[in-house]
């Protein structure tokens, strides 16, 4: 019985590259193709694909979200991402949404095509650039609950007193916090900081 594959791609070229190469396996059997999120979730849940080849970067829902409600809506489909991302933060979105494997594009065919048969037998596939990532925890995970309060109101510009204030602390803590923060960070001034906290998400870009 062949492995029956859904295509979520945006980019109508790539699809039909995906579809023609995956077409040269005898096992694999591209049943449906999605342009965006929600139609990858709606197509999932009419035609049962064994496994969601999945962008991340769609239009309508994110794919990491479209994976979340694969997952959420009880589907026994695995999904594999496909993605030009590979840094570590992105990719532990990804398998926090539920992800099987992960393929940076660009790989060869064989490779995509080793995700899809591992994500079957639940054991998920990673491309080489990013198997470290795969692994690696969430810098922010060494922080405490106040160091990241302390963190995102450095990154929104406050300064030391304004964030004892609003924390109900002494400056002298907010300083230590301050000092602790870069340390398990390795970063070295107010700006990194900064840069840090917009790289994960924990202020607005825009600020």
């Amino acid at each position: 019985m062949r492995t029956r594959v859904l295509l979520v791609e945006d980019h109508t070229v790539v699809r039909q590259g995906l579809r023609a190469l995956l077409g040269t396996s005898s096992d694999l059997e591209v049943v449906g193709e999605a342009a965006d999120g929600i139609e990858a979730v709606r197509l999932t849940s009419e035609l049962h694909p064994d496994v969601v080849v999945m962008d991340l970067s769609l239009p309508e829902l994110h794919g990491t979200e479209a994976i979340k409600r694969i997952r959420e809506g009880g589907s026994d489909t695995k999904v594999v991402v496909l993605s030009m991302h590979s840094s570590p933060a992105v990719v532990q979105r990804a398998r926090e949404a539920g992800c099987h494997g992960y393929v940076v594009k660009g790989a060869d065919v064989s490779e995509l095509a080793r995700a899809i048969r591992g994500a079957l037998v639940n054991q998920p596939y990673y491309s080489s650039e990013v198997v470290d990532a795969a692994s690696a925890s969430n810098p922010i995970d060494r922080l405490s609950g106040r160091e990241r309060e302390v963190l995102q109101l450095i990154a929104e510009g406050n300064t030391n007193k304004a964030i004892a204030t609003k924390l109900g602390i002494s400056v002298h803590t907010v300083n230590a916090h301050r000092v602790s923060l870069m340390s398990k960070l390795d970063l070295h001034d107010a700006q990194g900081l900064t840069r840090f906290a917009i790289r994960h998400g924990l202020v607005d870009s825009n600020r």
